[in-house]
C-alpha cells in the first residue's frame, strides 16, 4: 500500500529548547513511527508546514485539504495528517467539510514532547497508519486517532488539557479502536457533512461566548468588520436580554448569526423557552441553530460556507 504522511508540525513534531519546544521534526523523521508489522506499506512523507496549532488558520486548513488532494490524485490508499493538538478537532471538521475521501484521512498528534518520558507520539502514529490502511474507514470521512481510539471529526474535542488520553467524543464515544494494530469500527459511518461547493476561505467570522451578564458590547463593537458571527449560548441555545437584543440588531443588518450552546455536549432547542433571550424569540428573530454542533465547528462551517457563496439557512437548515 502506498500512504501519505502530510506533517504539519505540533507537539509531535517538537524539539528541546531553553525557551521550550518547538516545531522542528521533519515529515520522514515522523515516518519510520508510522510503519506496521506484517504489512508491506510504502510512506512517502511531506511537509505541509511546520507550525504550533495555535498558529493554524483557516487559510492553513484549505492548503492541507489541497494536499490531501495531491495526494489522492497521485495514488495514495491512505492519508496521515500529524497536527498539534490544540486545534486539532477545528482541522479534522474542516477538512470533513472540504474534501471527498475516496480513502482514509487520518490525524494524530502527541500531548507529550518526544524527549519526554513515555512520549505517546509514536504510538498514535502507528494507531493512524492502521487506520489509514484499512479501507473500510474512507466512508467515515476524516478521523482523529489518538490513544487507540478513532473519532469522528464532527464529535471529537480536545476534553483534557494536559492528560495524554485528551480527546474524547462526549455525544457518542468513540466510532472505532486499534486493537493489536488493526483498526476496529465501533459504529456505522454518518452522512457526509461536506459543503455542496468549497472555495479557499475569505470571510470573516467570529465566536462569542456568552455568560452570566453579557450585553451587546462586543457585538456592537465588531459588527461593522465581521461577515458572521457565532454565539455560544447558555444551555440550550439562550443569552442574557441585552446580548439577545445586540444580536438581534445584527441579524437585520444583514450579519448571519448562529446560535450554538456552550455545553460539552450540545443540543440547542428550538420551542421551549419563551421570553427575550430564549431559543424561542432567538429563532424566530433569525438566528439560526447549530443544532448538536459545537460553537467552534459551526465557525468553521460558516467560514467556508460564507465563502462559497452559501447562506445560514443553506448551511444550518439541516441542524436544528
Amino acid at each position: 500500500m502506498q500512504v501519505s504522511l502530510l506533517a504539519t508540525g505540533g507537539t509531535i513534531s517538537t524539539k528541546p529548547h531553553e525557551s521550550g519546544a518547538t516545531p522542528e521534526l521533519e515529515a520522514e523523521s515522523l515516518a519510520s513511527s508510522a510503519q506496521l508489522a506484517g504489512k508491506a506499506v510504502s510512506i512517502r512523507a511531506r511537509d505541509v508546514a511546520r507550525i504550533s496549532s495555535r498558529s493554524v488558520t483557516p487559510q492553513t486548513m484549505w492548503a492541507l485539504a489541497k494536499a490531501v488532494e495531491d495526494e489522492i490524485r497521485c495514488g495514495s490508499d491512505g492519508i496521515i495528517i500529524t497536527h498539534g493538538t490544540d486545534t486539532l478537532e477545528e482541522t479534522a471538521y474542516a477538512l470533513s467539510l472540504l474534501l471527498q475521501t475516496p480513502v482514509p484521512v487520518v490525524l494524530t498528534g502527541a500531548m507529550r514532547v518526544p524527549a519526554s518520558p513515555g512520549a505517546d507520539g509514536p504510538a498514535n502514529l502507528a494507531a493512524a497508519a492502521a487506520v489509514a490502511t484499512t479501507p473500510l474507514f474512507a466512508a467515515y470521512g476524516p478521523v482523529v486517532v489518538h490513544q487507540d481510539e478513532i473519532h469522528l471529526a464532527r464529535w471529537v474535542t480536545k476534553f483534557h488539557s494536559t492528560h495524554v488520553a485528551a480527546f474524547e467524543s462526549p455525544s457518542a464515544g468513540p466510532i472505532g479502536l486499534v486493537v493489536e494494530g488493526k483498526a476496529v469500527p465501533l459504529a456505522g459511518p454518518l452522512p457526509s457533512p461536506r459543503l455542496t461547493r468549497v472555495c479557499a476561505p475569505d470571510k470573516r467570522v467570529e465566536l462569542l461566548w456568552a455568560a452570566a451578564g453579557s450585553d451587546g458590547v462586543l457585538v456592537n463593537a465588531i459588527r461593522d468588520q465581521i461577515d458572521g458571527l457565532v454565539v455560544a449560548g447558555l444551555g440550550g441555545g439562550h443569552v442574557p436580554p441585552p446580548l439577545a437584543e445586540a444580536l438581534v440588531s445584527t441579524v437585520s443588518a444583514g450579519i448571519p448569526v448562529v446560535l450554538a450552546s456552550r455545553c460539552p455536549n450540545p443540543m440547542v432547542l428550538d420551542s421551549t423557552y419563551g421570553g427575550v433571550g430564549g431559543e424561542i424569540h432567538l429563532l424566530k428573530s433569525g438566528l439560526v441553530s447549530a443544532g448538536n454542533l459545537s460553537a467552534i465547528k459551526a465557525r468553521l462551517k460558516l467560514i467556508f460556507g460564507l465563502s462559497a457563496g452559501l447562506t445560514g439557512n443553506d448551511l444550518f437548515g439541516s441542524e436544528g
